[in-house]
């Protein structure tokens, strides 16, 4: 395709769990989920979707759209930290609003939880498919950032 570029061969990295802490797993079984709370591959840790649920007693928060935000980004901040990680360390972040009338919400929370250079975000609608969640919240961590 590029006339005399060489192209070095591609790195294979190998797909490791990193975290599947007992109250996560715990969380996930209540609700019949079957994944890893997160993946590393390299230096890149891929998190699942993750929602309001409090990681003690695995109930979902009925709060609006902002404190069910705060509450899932508080929870990825914690298992971020079994990593030596923080939230300052995630790149990139996908939420799916429930109510996209609610994205000036999101941005509020996001803008206040996230520090400049802000990770990159991809924000949709989506129907979500356990309890009265607003929002899913999925997310990539380096500690290279």
């Amino acid at each position: 395709m590029f006339a005399g570029v060489k192209l070095p061969p591609p790195i294979v990295s190998i797909m490791t769990t990193v975290h599947s802490s007992a109250s996560a797993s715990a969380a996930l079984e209540k609700f019949n989920i079957k994944n890893s709370t997160a993946i590393q591959v390299g230096d890149l840790y891929l998190f699942s979707g993750m929602t309001a649920v409090d990681l003690d007693t695995f109930e979902v928060s009925n709060g609006d759209l902002a404190t069910q935000a705060r509450i899932t980004l508080e929870n990825f901040g914690l298992i971020l930290e079994d990593f030596g990680l923080s939230l300052d360390h995630v790149v990139k972040v996908n939420a799916q609003l429930v109510n996209v009338d609610d994205f000036a919400l999101w941005n509020e929370v996001f803008l206040d939880v996230f520090e400049s250079p802000y990770p990159c975000r991809t924000t949709v609608g989506a129907p979500l498919v356990v309890g009265d969640i607003e929002v899913e919240i999925t997310a990539a961590a380096t500690p290279r950032r």
